[in-house]
């Protein structure tokens, strides 16, 4: 088996919540086996002020145990956002819908934190990825992000990892099947 290279992931907090210990609702199970096989492959979390603070507000007693894991493993790497990243401002400028505004704007700093790291978030929250895919124009340096949803079973996110987290253009934010994704 070939060895598995190592990227710096994205977790956003709802990941964390959505685990439980032991539910075997589809959501649970999914994001568990996500977050447990981050665990014991290679790959690290980014974990920004912004990120720590909601995954300390949000996470289960399992999400907490799998932090500390993560941390006794040395795979979290604290992650300074630049202010030249900023996307908040622009957000509201160019976003005229100001309900599609504020839906990107509550994820921005999953965004920010990819933009400085390896361009892979992992969010339950496809929504965004619709918004932000239909605003791809307004804002080219997220184009290259891959987006995976680990509660979704048709995206294979497991899989993903076990294969290197590769950047596949279907899961990138500036990805457009047809002229009407536009």
């Amino acid at each position: 088996m070939a060895k598995v290279r190592s990227r710096l992931l994205v977790i956003d907090a709802a990941v964390a919540c959505a685990a439980g210990t032991v539910s075997m609702h589809p959501t649970s199970r999914n994001c568990r086996d996500f977050r447990q096989t981050v665990l014991v492959l290679c790959h690290r979390m980014a974990l920004t002020a912004t990120i720590r603070e909601e995954w300390n507000r949000h996470q289960s007693g399992f999400a907490r145990t799998w932090r500390q894991a993560m941390m006794a493993r040395k795979k979290i790497e604290p992650v300074e956002v630049s202010s030249e990243v900023s996307l908040e401002q622009r957000i509201k400028r160019k976003v005229s819908e100001a309900a599609v505004a504020a839906i990107i704007e509550k994820e921005h700093c999953l965004i920010e934190a990819a933009i400085g790291t390896e361009k892979r978030v992992a969010s339950l929250d496809d929504q965004v990825r619709r918004h932000i895919r239909a605003h791809r124009d307004e804002f080219p340096e997220i184009c290259g992000i891959c987006w995976v949803n680990p509660s979704d079973p048709a995206q294979e996110a497991v899989a993903w990892l076990k294969e290197g987290a590769p950047s596949d253009a279907y899961w990138k934010l500036g990805y457009a099947s047809t002229k009407s994704d536009k």
